[in-house]
């Protein structure tokens, strides 16, 4: 239950970290996902459950500050870290290239993902391929971005006593 309660706290803070300061931070008009970061993270330390339930907590946050329709971001969310938590058993944890491949597909298919969905509750989405760019340059930010926040993920835990 500790390990859940970090989890989630620093989920929560990560995506106020997320919407308010690394704006500032941008690269060529490009933020890193923070959030989706730590859900990967947590979700290949944890197990499906917790990863769906992190997934759930992180999509109600973005869809109730960003979003006009609730609820898509946590179906996108959920899945992701429902997949991710239910799939790692079998993947070398200390390896940070599993975290960074992980990452690079789950960034890849949250996109996809939100397409799919805005694209079928008709939204205007026919312009998507203008934001492949933009998509390439943040799967590589979030797989540089994972290296560090997995080693500091892993001092807090390694501070607060959580295993």
């Amino acid at each position: 239950m500790k390990k859940f309660s970090l989890m989630a706290a620093l989920i929560v803070i990560g995506f106020i970290v997320q919407t308010s300061l690394l704006s500032f931070f941008n690269i060529f008009g490009v933020v890193p996902n923070l959030s989706l970061v730590l859900l990967v993270i947590f979700s290949m330390m944890s197990n499906g459950i917790t990863g769906g339930i992190l997934g759930i907590i992180t999509g109600a946050m973005y869809d109730a500050m960003i979003y006009d329709v609730f609820g898509v971001y946590i179906l996108v969310y959920f899945l992701i870290g429902s997949i991710i938590g239910t799939y790692t058993g079998d993947i070398l944890k200390e390896n940070y290239t599993a975290y960074m491949a992980v990452s690079a597909i789950s960034t890849v298919c949250m996109h996809f993902l939100l397409y799919l969905i805005l694209f079928f509750l008709r939204f205007r989405v026919e312009n998507a391929i203008n934001i492949v760019k933009s998509i390439l340059l943040e799967i590589i930010l979030n797989t540089v971005l994972i290296i560090f926040v997995h080693k500091l993920i892993i001092i807090i835990f390694n501070k607060l006593d959580v295993k």
